[in-house]
């Protein structure tokens, strides 16, 4: 199946049942606490030199979301996948940022841009240049 056809069919599954995103939260500590809950490592290493990481995003109306960032370790840490979190009855599901958007309830300009942090300092990575604050 190509990225085309699982876009395709995660945005017939969400006109069906759209997901619950989790987060908005106005304090960070919320979005620490269901990134806690994830069975996910805090960091996990990925071919071709990428990283995923769980992380925290700030909006830019100053909301806090959990998040996934993809890093590319070989450009610095530079973002190239950012994943919100959805729950469903029995799990978590990440969905692309861009498709996650219409359903946090917010206009984008109310997110975009944001800024964030990963639960741990990352070697190499020298995008977020003030961690453990927001960059």
């Amino acid at each position: 199946m190509t990225n085309k056809e699982e876009t395709n069919n995660l945005l017939q599954k969400f006109q069906e049942n759209p997901p619950k995103i989790i987060g908005g939260y106005k304090k960070q500590g919320w979005a620490v606490k269901t990134l806690e809950k994830t069975s996910n490592p805090d960091v996990e290493e990925e071919e071709n030199n990428l990283v995923t990481a769980k992380s925290v995003l700030k909006a830019s109306d100053e909301t806090y979301y959990p998040a996934f960032l993809t890093l590319n370790m070989e450009n610095n840490g530079q973002i190239i996948g950012a994943y919100l979190i959805s729950e469903t009855e029995e799990e978590f599901e990440l969905i692309p940022f861009e498709l996650a958007l219409p359903y946090t309830g917010k206009e984008e300009s109310e997110l975009l841009p944001f800024t964030y942090r990963t639960l741990v300092q990352i070697d190499g990575d020298q995008s977020q240049k003030n961690w453990p604050d927001f960059s």
